[in-house]
């Protein structure tokens, strides 16, 4: 836990992410050409590639119009040649106000179990907690089912996990969300591993 006067900040961090999550390209002079560009780096033809283009472009524009610019977003792509997507990461640096930390965080995570809203419901949430290199994770994995009307219900893994490094005034926080629900072996797992991985550079504020 958080123990101390809060006086770091994050100078820098990395995500030891494998090789086949791909960074999705946001910028507005180079986006456009990314999803094809991609796709065509994977060997992908035909079907496939054109399959794979259109489900990152709708990836694209769905982030861009998300209210979290601090999120940086990658894809994880294990086998091309289907021209699926399995799951979408997003990260970043969140600013902690004074009163926040892991336990207000794992609350907040905790406080969807049951959650519903239109189109929405919170099916099952299981929260933890666990010490990794970079400081202390607290983490959530939610099932969601998405209703619309006149389609069938499509339910979504997610996990949501914040990372809070020692005396830091700032957290990271991911979130990957599953593209469909046999992306993952063990979603809790797997996805903390890759969390596990982080590296954090603290300098004073």
């Amino acid at each position: 836990m958080l123990r101390g006067k809060r006086n770091r900040i994050i100078a820098d961090y990395d995500i030891g992410l494998t090789d086949d999550w791909y960074p999705v390209d946001l910028d507005p002079e180079t986006s456009s050409r990314w999803p094809r560009g991609l796709a065509g780096e994977l060997g992908l033809e035909g079907e496939a590639k054109e399959r794979l283009a259109e489900r990152l472009a709708t990836i694209q524009e769905t982030m861009r119009r998300m209210p979290t610019p601090h999120l940086t977003t990658a894809v994880w792509i294990p086998e091309p040649t289907s021209g699926e997507v399995a799951s979408i990461l997003g990260f970043g640096l969140v600013t902690l106000a004074d009163d926040q930390g892991p336990e207000v965080y794992l609350e907040a995570l905790s406080s969807d179990e049951g959650r519903r809203e239109l189109g929405v419901e919170f099916q099952n949430v299981q929260t933890w907690t666990a010490p990794v290199n970079a400081g202390f994770a607290v983490g959530a994995y939610n099932l969601i089912a998405h209703t619309e009307l006149g389609e069938e219900t499509r339910v979504e893994e997610r996990t949501v996990i914040g990372v809070f490094p020692p005396r830091s005034r700032e957290m990271i926080e991911c979130i990957f969300t599953a593209q469909s629900i046999t992306s993952y072996d063990d979603i809790i797992q797997e996805t903390m591993a890759l969390v596990a991985t982080i590296d954090v550079q603290l300098e004073r504020a």
